[in-house]
């Protein structure tokens, strides 16, 4: 599983995906909240009202509806992947690396539970210890700016600033308005500290 398998199995519940993605969260939530009352037992319904509230940074509620999720589907790396990232926001590291380590024992190719395992690791400062995590999902899919800015974050965070530049401009090279890889040149350059990186 990638990061682009997040299509429902059922096409049905696609609307209501649509509309959290594109940034509606109330009509999003009304969807699945009319959908859970005729598919209680779907675990997307209950992965779509989670996405919603986590996207609102209601963590407690996007908890039990991935726990609800995760419960009628336990074989599906991206709800335990959706655990971890959740028990990160509630500042439980320790929990969101084993859901983490589940996610990826069910599918060791998922590379979004490698990038957010390394993203808990940083959050606790083993900056050295997320990087290969950060090579790991990489070496999966390249097509993500997200995780080469992660790791540029993560080089830089180790001193290792011509790396940390190529990261950022990598991320660039596939979002040229990424806006976070921007920033961290800008910042290089404003402390005079860019290191040129043909």
């Amino acid at each position: 599983m990638q990061w682009n398998d997040w299509p429902p199995d059922d096409p049905a519940l696609l609307p209501g995906y649509e509309a959290w993605r594109g940034g509606k969260l109330g009509d999003a939530e009304l969807f699945f909240r009319e959908r859970a009352g005729k598919q209680p037992d779907c675990a997307d319904v209950w992965r779509g009202l989670g996405n919603v509230a986590w996207s609102r940074q209601d963590f407690a509620t996007a908890l039990a509806h991935f726990s609800a999720a995760l419960r009628l589907a336990p074989w599906n790396p991206m709800h335990w992947g959706n655990m971890g990232l959740v028990r990160r926001d509630l500042g439980e590291p320790q929990a969101a690396i084993s859901a983490f380590r589940v996610a990826l024992g069910l599918d060791p190719e998922y590379a979004p539970a490698l990038n957010e395992w390394a993203n808990v690791l940083f959050d606790v400062g083993r900056y050295a210890e997320a990087l290969p995590l950060y090579d790991a999902s990489l070496a999966i899919d390249n097509n993500r700016a997200v995780v080469h800015h992660n790791k540029g974050v993560c080089l830089r965070y180790l001193g290792r600033l011509p790396e940390a530049v190529r990261y950022f401009r990598a991320a660039l090279m596939l979002d040229p308005g990424y806006r976070y890889s921007l920033e961290e040149l800008q910042h290089l350059q404003h402390l005079g500290r860019e290191i040129d990186v043909k």
